[in-house]
C-alpha cells in the first residue's frame, strides 16, 4: 500500500520554469540545464523501481516515497521507505550509467563511462547514515524500534556493478532484483514486532513531520529578479507577451487564443517568487496595464489577502504537486 506518493520534485519544476524565463544566452543557462538533466535522471531512476514495488502484497507493505525528516538538529532524506510489522527497508536509488566500482578502501564509488573515471560519494555510507538517523527519529518520537535494512538500487539495467567486497553484493542490486531481495529479508526476519496501530502511528507521524525541500532557485543560481522574462507565454509557439482581446489571451504570431494562459504564468510566478503577490507585481509580471483586469484576476485566483490599497498582498493558491 502506497502511504505517501512520489511527487514530481518541485526543484525540477522550478528549474524548468527558470530556463523558460531566462534568455537563451544567459550565463547561468548551461549549468541550470546540466542540473535539470541530472535531477530528471534521478527522478526517473527513482520511479523505475515503482513497477517492482507494485508487485509486493499491499496488505503487508506500506510504501512511503521521498521523505525529508528532522532529528538532532538536521534533516535527512530517504528515497523510499518500506514498512512492515517485522522490519523497515530504506531504499536508495542511483541512476548511473557505465560501470560502477565500489572502492571500500577509500569509501568511494568510481564510475567509468566513455573511458572517463569519476569518483562519486559512496552510497553505502549514505544509507548507513540514513539508517542511523531514522533510528534516532523513531526513538525521538517514542516509537517502537524495529530491524532496519538498507538496499541500494542501480536503476539503469545496463550498468555493470563491480566490487571485491562480498557485503556490497548483498546490498547493491539492479532494480529487477528488488522483489527477490525483499523476499530474502522477509525470510530472515519472520518475527512480528509491530501491531497495526503501531504502523499507523509511525506513518501518521512521518506524514506529519515530512518537510519537503523548497529551495529558491533565484538565490541558488544568483539570478536577479529583473533578469526573469515577463509576460504570458503562448502555449503553442512560446511568443510573449500575449495580448488581452475580448476576454481571451491572443497570440499575434500564431493567432492562438486562450482563456487560462494567465494561470500558467501565475503558477510560474509562484515557483520563482513564492505565493505572495501584489496587484502591481501581477501587472508587472503579466505585462498588463489595466488595474481593473489585475483586480479581477486576483479576486478569481487568490485564496486570501491582507492590507489595503496598493499595499494589499494576495496569496496564490498553487502548492507543491
Amino acid at each position: 500500500m502506497v502511504s505517501k506518493e512520489r511527487p514530481f520534485p518541485i526543484k525540477i519544476q522550478k528549474l524548468q520554469v527558470l530556463l523558460d524565463r531566462l534568455l537563451l544566452n544567459h550565463a547561468k543557462t548551461p549549468i541550470i540545464k546540466d542540473n535539470l538533466s541530472k535531477s530528471l535522471a534521478g527522478y526517473y531512476g527513482e520511479k523505475s523501481i515503482d513497477y517492482y514495488l507494485n508487485l509486493l502484497p499491499s496488505e503487508h507493505f506500506y510504501i512511503l516515497h521521498d521523505l525529508r525528516l528532522f532529528v538532532n538538529g538536521c534533516y535527512f532524506q530517504i528515497d523510499t521507505l518500506l514498512l512492515t510489522n517485522r522490519f523497515a527497508i530504506i531504499i536508495e536509488v542511483k541512476n548511473i550509467a557505465g560501470t560502477v566500482d565500489f572502492d571500500t578502501t577509500f569509501n568511494q564509488m568510481i564510475q567509468l563511462k566513455n573511458g572517463v573515471e569519476i569518483a562519486l560519494p559512496d552510497p553505502t555510507i549514505q544509507v548507513s547514515m540514513q539508517e542511523s538517523q531514522f533510528r534516532k527519529w523513531l526513538n525521538h518520537h517514542h516509537l517502537p524500534l524495529i530491524p532496519i535494512r538498507t538496499i541500494i538500487v542501480i536503476s539503469n539495467p545496463h550498468t555493470i556493478i563491480r566490487s571485491d567486497d562480498k557485503d556490497i553484493s548483498l546490498q547493491v542490486i539492479h532494480a529487477a532484483s528488488l522483489p527477490q531481495k525483499i523476499s530474502q529479508i522477509e525470510n530472515a526476519l519472520p518475527k512480528s514486532i509491530l501491531l497495526d496501530k503501531d504502523i499507523r502511528k509511525i506513518i501518521e507521524l512521518i506524514n506529519k513531520h515530512d518537510t519537503p525541500l523548497n529551495p529558491s532557485v533565484l538565490e541558488h543560481y544568483k539570478v536577479d529578479r529583473n533578469e526573469i522574462l515577463k509576460g504570458i507565454f503562448c502555449e503553442n509557439c512560446k511568443y510573449r507577451p500575449l495580448n488581452r482581446v475580448y476576454g481571451s489571451w491572443y497570440c499575434p504570431l500564431c493567432r492562438t487564443k486562450s482563456k487560462g494562459a494567465h494561470l500558467v504564468a501565475l503558477e510560474q510566478y509562484y515557483l520563482l517568487f513564492g505565493e505572495k503577490i501584489t496587484g502591481q507585481q501581477l501587472k508587472d509580471f503579466l505585462v498588463i496595464s489595466s488595474s481593473a483586469l489585475a483586480t479581477r484576476i486576483l479576486n478569481t485566483v487568490s485564496i486570501e489577502s491582507h492590507g489595503i490599497g496598493k499595499g494589499r498582498v494576495h496569496t496564490l493558491p498553487f502548492k507543491q504537486k
